[in-house]
């Protein structure tokens, strides 16, 4: 009879294990509740697209965008998923994000870097609607 209690206290506690595991902490991808609304990114590096743009927000969306000022650059518009910590920020009525180590970046400030394009359906938000995904991993500044 114990035996079989302790089986039962075992598969109950292996289950809860497995259910947490899966807790906003390992996610890939997170989006906040802010303004602006900030998209973020749990990856690695070793992407090396060249980013060079404007930042933009968008006031009905609340959304930020970087509008490549890169020539020839076939994609104008991209929807910035930045690393991991990255937080809204908001000075003197400009929008923006405050990115760990490297500072802060206001709308109509300048943003270059590198990542590449990543796979962010699994995220639902209207910013998504607008350009491609691209995953910042590295920021000059």
């Amino acid at each position: 009879m114990y035996r079989i209690i302790g089986n039962g206290l075992i598969l109950i506690c292996l289950l809860v294990i497995v259910g947490c595991s899966g807790d906003e902490e390992n996610e890939v991808f997170k989006i906040s509740d802010g303004d602006p609304i900030v998209l973020t990114h749990d990856l690695e590096g070793g992407m090396d697209a060249e980013l060079r743009g404007v930042l933009e927000y968008d006031t009905e969306t609340k959304c930020l965008y970087i509008k490549s000022t890169i020539k020839n650059d076939l994609n104008k518009i991209m929807v910035p998923i930045w690393p991991k910590g990255t937080t809204a920020y908001t000075e003197t009525n400009l929008h923006g994000v405050k990115i760990p180590n490297h500072g802060t970046f206001l709308e109509g400030d300048t943003v270059e870097g590198g990542g590449g394009g990543v796979d962010a359906s699994s995220l639902e938000s209207d910013c998504l609607d607008k350009g491609l995904t691209f995953g910042v991993t590295s920021i000059n500044k």
